[in-house]
């Protein structure tokens, strides 16, 4: 101790008290000698937090989905940590060891470990899951893929304008792909308004894009800059509450009840608290007008939540749960393994694999699962909009078809699900298509040239003794592959004037070309080339 000063100096112990202390005398301070200044830097400070609310929300929903993780890792790691310092020195040695390995899995494999057990809480409570002891009907086929439809429109563009990505959605008992035309330069996307959209048959192989332009008038898009940006404007909208709770997903445009279109925004609502998930979070619909300046900056649209869809018949059959949310959902059913809770968890880990399924990816379609297709229960049903799942095992040596899953695309009902390989059914998954249709032109110049999107084809047709039954097969497409472009432009999938149709029999794997024009004779050609080998199948 120095002789010289009995009172040594000793550091003052932090605390959030003294901090906000001493943060609000700092404050009463400058406020006193500069006034003028501080409440003028004060209110600036304030609307710019106001005006860029939007870019906030992200990061706070963000901070929402993974605090709960954070916060187990840290509390196991310093439990642990206060548990060993007790003792002597190589258990506390041992222990800032253990703490070190935390947070190095946490960095490292932080994310994969938060999605894997909210994936399980997902799966855990999911309740409205139905096990389909039959196929569903598909119906509406559409015959282009949903990269292809945008590249043609691209294509049709005659002005600085760009198409928005397609969306197939219901128009009456029928389908569409529909598009915005948007500007595509900056001044425009400050400035013009979007005054058309297309909705393209999606049954027609050869659609006319000049001939189905409907005219509107929308002042807010998904192409425009800062408070006319769709996403900017509904997150805008957002009370507290919600700004830490939901996202935004898919941006559609589609026909109310009236007729008159309207851009509906799928959200994201995200559930539970330490290991969050996403769920259909309702939508947000944004009507045709001019919207002023200072509507922008208060967000706009109005919000449906999940519980009033069932009351606006035009978002019934349709398709506006957000592919996030269902692919979230076809991900958890990699825990369908097990008889019990501790079976269930372990049953995607190398000790199990009982009944892990993955989401297959082909890269050459450029559209991931899931594909929105027309389907119906039974054959007496109106039909409506699902997002199709071909799950295979995780086994990437495998590519069988594991598991068909059907989430409804309006949020509405079960989700069905048929399980292919509890019935000791082996069909091919889609990653297994490509190489089939290969086969089958050997002489073909294949290149550049492929097949897109594998989406099923299930229909009640006879064999050759005319035994009805629902024939699986897959439906792909023949398309032009353009490698991306040097100036950044994304890559295209070109299915010239006249689209060729392949269908493929997940069971047998023979490949049926079938004539594209004349839809409503496919299942005649399919009896024709597969009848035979449908019926000795059975015997």
């Amino acid at each position: 101790m120095d002789a010289h000063n009995p009172h040594p100096w000793k550091e003052e112990s932090w605390s959030l008290r003294h901090f906000f202390q001493n943060l609000g005398t700092r404050f009463k301070n400058v406020l006193q000698s500069h006034p003028t200044i501080t409440a003028c830097s004060l209110v600036v400070v304030v609307f710019a937090l106001f005006l860029l609310r939007h870019d906030a929300q992200s990061f706070l929903l963000l901070f929402r989905i993974y605090f709960g993780g954070l916060l187990v890792a840290a509390g196991v790691a310093s439990g642990l940590w206060l548990w060993l310092r007790r003792y002597s020195a190589r258990w506390r040695a041992l222990g800032g060891v253990f703490v070190a390995i935390v947070l190095g899995i946490v960095v490292v494999g932080g994310k994969a470990a938060h999605m894997y057990v909210a994936q399980y809480l997902r799966y855990e409570t999911l309740s409205n899951v139905v096990d389909r002891s039959g196929l569903m009907i598909s119906t509406e086929e559409r015959i282009l893929p949903l990269r292809a439809v945008h590249t043609l429109a691209r294509d049709r563009m005659n002005r600085p304008e760009i198409p928005s990505q397609p969306n197939l959605i219901r128009n009456g008992d029928g389908s569409c792909w529909t598009m915005a035309i948007e500007p595509n330069k900056m001044w425009g996307m400050f400035t013009y308004p979007i005054d058309q959209v297309m909705c393209i048959p999606a049954t027609d192989p050869s659609p006319d894009f000049g001939g189905n332009i409907t005219k509107v008038h929308f002042t807010i898009g998904e192409n425009l800059l800062l408070g006319r940006n769709t996403e900017t404007c509904v997150r805008r909208s957002f009370g507290v509450w919600r700004m830490l709770s939901y996202d935004v997903g898919n941006i559609a445009i589609m026909p109310d009840d009236s007729g008159k279109m309207v851009q509906v925004v799928s959200l994201v609502r995200w559930t539970g608290w330490l290991f969050p998930w996403p769920e259909f979070g309702g939508v947000q619909v944004i009507e045709q007008g001019e919207t002023s300046m200072i509507g922008r900056l208060f967000g706009c649209g109005r919000w449906i939540p999940p519980e009033k869809i069932a009351q606006h018949p035009f978002l019934l059959r349709q398709n506006i749960v957000s592919d996030e949310v269902a692919r979230f959902t076809a991900e958890s059913f990699r825990f369908q393994g097990g008889h019990n809770w501790f079976e269930r968890f372990l049953a995607p880990t190398f000790l199990s694999r009982e009944g892990d399924v993955v989401i297959p990816v082909v890269p050459e379609d450029m559209n991931p699962q899931p594909y929105v297709l027309f389907f119906k229960t039974k054959a007496e049903d109106k039909g409506k909009l699902y997002k199709y799942f071909a799950l295979e095992t995780r086994d990437v040596e495998t590519h069988g078809l594991s598991t068909s899953l059907w989430y409804p695309a309006d949020g509405q009902g079960p989700i069905y699900v048929y399980r292919h390989s509890g019935r000791n059914e082996r069909l091919i998954g889609v990653t297994a298509v490509r190489d089939r249709v290969f086969a089958s032109r050997p002489g073909y110049q294949w290149g550049p040239n492929a097949v897109a999107e594998a989406r099923p084809y299930i229909h009640p047709i006879a064999d050759a003794n005319g035994k009805v039954e629902l024939r699986f097969l897959y439906m792909t497409t023949l398309v032009k592959f353009t490698e991306q472009k040097k100036d950044g432009e994304d890559a295209r999938l070109t299915p010239g004037g006249t689209p060729e149709v392949a269908l493929v029999d997940a069971s047998r794997e023979r490949v049926v070309w079938v004539n594209t024009f004349h839809p409503e004779k496919w299942d005649e050609e399919l009896k024709s080339e597969l009848g035979s080998v449908w019926a000795q199948q059975k015997q």
